[in-house]
């Protein structure tokens, strides 16, 4: 069993890597290895210990409630739930996968999360590379953000917002999780951030700008008798604006769609610029919802009322408008399953930031508060780069916190240890 431990790092190293690698490449990569976890921790080992099933079906409830739609779906639109509920089995598949680890197996899969932040750094520099050699005289064209965009996710696979996200929790990890924080301190941990945060600024995802802002926050405030540890990441973050709004088009466009719309014409067609179409998206997701918000149109019906909303709007704005998805993963919820379905949202996300406070686990509360803020603009649960890496780290923050406590049947004779002993187990066990 002991020979089989030592490759766990690696394994989870490979974990991390794989979160930026090809969709296929990346599920056949998860279910092998998790797999394999599930069956050597229930197998190899013969302790048993305390498992909160409990916790494994709240996490994937919501699953549970595409499934039981199926049936009660129109024959139309059964294929869309079908295709929701493989695209969404990870919701389910997370939480039990971890379930069936061991504590062991679940601390080594949390102790590796720096190779997330260097997966993300290669990502973003290899996509970034590979636009300025194709791309880079024409980065001051008008629509320069637009096209840098397009071509960065064509090269990294990875939608802006996602690798927004991405780069949100890679730069909480930096400054937030026990282990790593004191692997860079001062100036190290300022050369991580600082490309860390120039990568965010010149793809600017609205969501995870704010995100960040939040992050930051949050830990100017847990660190606010130690001014020491907030100045410095402070001026990164400064630098990081400076250069790039004064030397990245991309970053003074994205804004300046902001300025644009204050400026727009009635006639002015809203999918040119991304600001005000998000107003048309939410106007119509209000629109569908004032007629369903009660039990809901299905996960099978959202699309197709969105569509005819969207016609009746094109009409009405004389304009071509294409028809979009809610880009609002609470509204999504609350248009398939009606109150309910929203109920059960906000529950499993309250329930989660509850244990994450009651622990103290900062860099879990901050992972919650990047899906809560971006839930309100992207349909997460929608791409299987979003789904897979919320089930897979909220499992893993859920139940590695989780206070283990062995089986009466399994318990050994009792022990004294000393109080220093003993604090020591609880620091590791919490």
């Amino acid at each position: 069993m002991n020979n089989l431990i030592a490759y766990d790092k690696y394994l989870a190293r490979l974990v991390m890597i794989c979160f930026f690698l090809p969709n296929r490449v990346q599920i056949f990569i998860l279910m092998g290895v998790f797999v394999y976890w599930a069956v050597r921790d229930n197998f190899s080992v013969k302790q048993k210990h305390f498992r909160p099933y409990g916790g494994a079906l709240l996490l994937g409830s919501i699953y549970l409630l595409y499934a039981l739609y199926v049936p009660f779906t129109e024959p139309a639109y059964r294929s869309d739930v079908l295709f929701d509920l493989e695209q969404k089995a990870s919701l389910l598949a997370g939480p039990l996968a971890f379930l069936l680890m061991q504590p062991q197996t679940r601390k080594i899969i949390a102790g590796e999360l720096i190779y997330f932040v260097y997966a993300c750094f290669i990502s973003c520099l290899v996509g970034n590379v590979f636009y300025l050699y194709e791309y880079g005289w024409h980065v001051s064209s008008p629509d320069a953000h637009i096209q840098y965009r397009l071509y960065f996710e064509k090269i990294t696979g990875m939608h802006p917002t996602y690798m927004g996200i991405y780069l949100c929790f890679a730069s909480a990890i930096l400054l937030l999780s026990q282990k790593h924080r004191h692997q860079f301190k001062g100036w190290k941990l300022g050369a991580v951030q600082f490309p860390l945060f120039l990568f965010l600024m010149a793809l600017m995802p609205k969501a995870p700008v704010i995100a960040l802002f939040v992050i930051l926050c949050y830990y100017a405030w847990i660190n606010r008798a130690r001014k020491q540890k907030i100045v410095p990441v402070l001026a990164v973050l400064l630098i990081s604006l400076s250069i790039a709004f004064l030397s990245i088009p991309f970053s003074s466009q994205r804004v300046g769609e902001f300025s644009a719309v204050l400026d727009a014409k009635p006639n002015d067609n809203p999918m040119d610029n991304s600001v005000q179409m998000r107003q048309v998206i939410l106007s119509v997701d209000l629109d569908v919802l004032a007629q369903n918000w009660l039990v809901g149109l299905g996960p099978g019906g959202v699309d197709p009322a969105l569509k005819v909303k969207y016609e009746e709007y094109a009409r009405r704005l004389n304009v071509p408008l294409e028809a979009f998805d809610t880009h609002n993963e609470y509204l999504n919820q609350w248009l398939s399953f009606g109150l309910v379905g929203i109920a059960l949202f906000i529950l499993v996300l309250g329930v989660q930031l509850a244990n994450a406070v009651r622990r103290r686990d900062h860099l879990y509360a901050i992972l919650l508060m990047i899906f809560i803020v971006t839930f309100f603009t992207e349909n997460v649960w929608s791409q299987q780069k979003g789904i897979t890496f919320y089930s897979f780290f909220t499992s893993l923050f859920f139940f590695a916190g989780m206070r283990l406590q062995s089986s009466p049947v399994e318990a050994g004779p009792v022990v004294r240890e000393s109080p220093s002993r003993i604090k020591n187990l609880v620091q590791e066990m919490g």
